[in-house]
């Protein structure tokens, strides 16, 4: 009996192992992020970014660029909306100028790396409100 009772405890507890283990693969988007996936996010953010957008502290929502701080605009667009821009580009068409593809130079990786770094820099409310949007429409 104790036996029979073994065969079903030991692959049972191994199930749930598994399955807590994949959870922690797949986490939601408003998940925060590991420490490595940050570090590495602020070094690309630094090489990559910080020329045009600036850092943590400063600028305006309207500023062309825009900050990628809590005072810009940033956190109003989705996860997926943002990696494209930084992938394929963006010119707004107005005169201003367009923002680089970045396809050739960073992977969908370090892009979510980068916007990982960036999600440091808002609010709770804005991580939050962001997070909705990019559950929603991504």
């Amino acid at each position: 009996m104790r036996g029979r009772l073994l065969w079903l405890v030991v692959p049972a507890l191994l199930l749930a192992a598994a399955g807590a283990g994949l959870s922690q693969l797949r986490k939601p988007s408003d998940a925060p992020a590991g420490r490595e996936v940050l570090a590495r996010g602020a070094a690309l953010y630094r090489a990559e970014c910080q020329a045009c957008h600036g850092g943590a502290e400063g600028g305006r929502k309207t500023d062309i660029p825009p900050p990628h701080n809590r005072n810009g605009h940033t956190w109003h667009h989705t996860d997926c909306q943002l990696e494209e821009i930084v992938l394929q580009g963006f010119d707004p068409g107005d005169g201003t100028p367009p923002m680089p593809a970045f396809a050739g130079r960073l992977s969908k990786a370090d892009v979510r790396a980068i916007l990982a770094h960036v999600k440091t820099w808002w609010t709770a409310e804005q991580r939050k409100g962001q997070a909705r949007l990019t559950r929603e429409r991504c």
